[in-house]
Parts: C-alpha cells; sequence; structure tokens
C-alpha cells in the first residue's frame, strides 16, 4: 500500500466514472492518448479513499508531495507562468475545452 500523497498538477480535472476505470487502467482512455500526444502528462486515481472517488488529471504535473514521493517543490514566478503558457496552449492543440487551473488532490492511503 502507498503512503498518502497530495499531487499537484496544473491542467484540468475530470471526474472518472466507474465505467472509465478500465480504459484509464490500459491507458486507452481518449483523454490519456490526447495528453500524451501534445506532450502532457496524466495522473488518476481514487482520491476518495474508501468512499471511492476517482479523477483524472490532464496537464502538468507540479509535484507529488509525500513520504515515498518528493517531500518540498518550488517554482519560480517564470517557471510557473512558463508552465502554465504551454501547458494551456497543448491542451487547446489537443482539443480539449478552455478551463485549465491548479489543481490539488489528496491521494490517501486507505
Amino acid at each position: 500500500m502507498s503512503s498518502s500523497a497530495c499531487v499537484a498538477y496544473f491542467g484540468l480535472r475530470f471526474d472518472v466514472s466507474v465505467e472509465e476505470i478500465d480504459s484509464l487502467e490500459q491507458r486507452r482512455d481518449a483523454r490519456q492518448i490526447a495528453a500524451k500526444g501534445v506532450g502532457l502528462s496524466s495522473y488518476w486515481g481514487n482520491f476518495g479513499g474508501e468512499s471511492e472517488r476517482y479523477v483524472l488529471l490532464i496537464g502538468t504535473k507540479i509535484a507529488i508531495l509525500g513520504v515515498e514521493n518528493e517531500v518540498a517543490a518550488t517554482l519560480s514566478n517564470q517557471q510557473l507562468s512558463k508552465v502554465m503558457i504551454e501547458t494551456v496552449d497543448r491542451l487547446r492543440s489537443a482539443n480539449f475545452a478552455d478551463g485549465a487551473g491548479l489543481h490539488l488532490e489528496w491521494l490517501s492511503d486507505a
């Protein structure tokens, strides 16, 4: 079992239905494929612990903070601006809807 972590992404956040889990596990989800095609990352998981709340994040990983991951992360003003501009441009080129933002999700070890 993994330790708890905070996942930080700049991009888009999608709620995931139970029916979509198989495609995500096999990395065949259309959103994952589109993101990879333009150089973006994706991360998905159960962010609800025992209550099962699956989420997919598409964009640029800022950090995954936790005991088994990074313990700190810093982006300068210039780095953050660059990440935001490049991520929005790539999302648009993959035909994702506007609405990118900074997403922080707690991944419980439950």
